[in-house]
């Protein structure tokens, strides 16, 4: 038996029990799995990603899990995802690709789409800041214009 370390690498295993247990940096989830390893994360992130896999302590017994720690802006994430078609799917949310309309390539009409953007910056993240009595400047509204833009224009 072995305490798998995220911190090494992706780990991908079969769990055989969960159980909340107190450990020396709080509350933690002790996963078992069938090499009869054990795998500790922090309560909080694991329940929340055991949830938005649409599981729970007794559904996820018998799942194929992959766990992976990501780095982001300087904070380490934990991720849980199903690994394979033998966990149960059925219980994963069902996600269906976004419907999109044919996006402009022409400059014009992309000035005319970030335009748009830049409207409702203004309507929302202005209107916000001034209501709140929160100083802002014409960059935060480019930047909330550019976020904006980005999403309606990724493929």
């Amino acid at each position: 038996m072995a305490i798998l370390k995220l911190a090494e690498g992706p780990v991908t295993a079969t769990i055989t029990a969960v159980e909340e247990v107190e450990g020396n940096f709080g509350p933690q989830m002790k996963f078992s799995t069938d090499t009869g390893d054990l795998l500790f994360i922090n309560a909080l992130p694991a329940t929340k990603q055991l949830a938005r896999l649409k599981l729970d302590l007794d559904t996820v017994v018998g799942a194929t899990l992959r766990f992976e720690q990501v780095k982001k802006n300087g904070t380490t994430f934990t991720n849980i995802d199903l690994a394979t078609a033998g966990a149960p799917t059925a219980q994963r949310a069902p996600t269906a690709a976004p419907v999109r309309a044919a996006l402009p390539v022409d400059v014009p009409s992309l000035g005319a789409l970030y335009a748009q953007c830049v409207d409702q910056a203004m309507a929302t993240l202005g209107a916000k800041c001034e209501a709140a009595g929160v100083p802002y400047d014409a960059s935060a509204i480019q930047a909330a214009a550019a976020t904006l833009f980005i999403k309606a224009t990724r493929a």
